[in-house]
């Protein structure tokens, strides 16, 4: 028996933080203007969503009830959030790039976690587990399902699923669009059988 599974995963709408270049990790911030633009633009190149996974911050939460209307019902978890950049959340390059803690987490992220934050190993870990269990949940029915993340939850797990990826910023992923994906189960790994990436344009 083939296990399948279709995924929408898709990111939320611009923030200001996203459109000045900060990083932005924990913190609830909502979509700007432009992010909303976004969302409803993108809605219109996906289909109707019966279940929709999101992240709990606001900008994901605001997106994914523009996504589900009144016909899907959406769960919300932390699970799904970005990475927690710590003490850098709000920053950006330009004002962190003299700090040493900053360049040593730069210069090798599998082993330094930056202050305040979570190490990569418990980033990945935590959303890792959760595909799992969503995966193994949906993998005996053919309806689509929607998952309304962050960039870095969205890279890391394309990167994860994919036989030919070198790296997570192989994967293109801008505020307010998409991926379609079809994913197989080999034994006990999901794969990467099939991928589009959807924007508004």
């Amino acid at each position: 028996m083939v296990y399948r599974v279709v995924m929408y995963l898709i990111r939320h709408g611009e923030t200001p933080s996203n459109g000045q270049g900060r990083y932005i990790g924990w913190r609830n911030e909502h979509m700007s203007q432009r992010g909303l633009s976004q969302v409803n633009r993108i809605k219109s190149r996906l289909p109707l969503f019966k279940k929709v996974y999101a992240s709990d911050l606001g900008r994901c939460v605001e997106t994914a009830a523009i996504l589900s209307g009144s016909t899907g019902t959406t769960r919300t978890t932390k699970k799904l959030r970005e990475y927690h950049f710590g003490d850098f959340d709000g920053r950006t390059y330009e004002e962190l790039k003299t700090q040493t803690g900053y360049q040593q987490w730069l210069n090798n992220m599998e082993k330094v976690t930056p202050p305040g934050g979570e190490s990569l190993p418990q980033f990945k870990g935590r959303i890792m587990y959760f595909f799992s269990e969503i995966l193994n949940d949906h993998s005996h029915t053919d309806e689509p399902i929607a998952v309304v993340t962050h960039g870095g939850v969205i890279r890391t797990m394309l990167h994860h699923w994919s036989k030919h990826s070198e790296s997570m910023w192989d994967w293109l992923i801008a505020p307010g669009e998409a991926y379609k994906v079809l994913l197989e189960k080999e034994g006990d790994q999901w794969i990467l059988s099939q991928v589009e990436r959807i924007t508004a344009s």
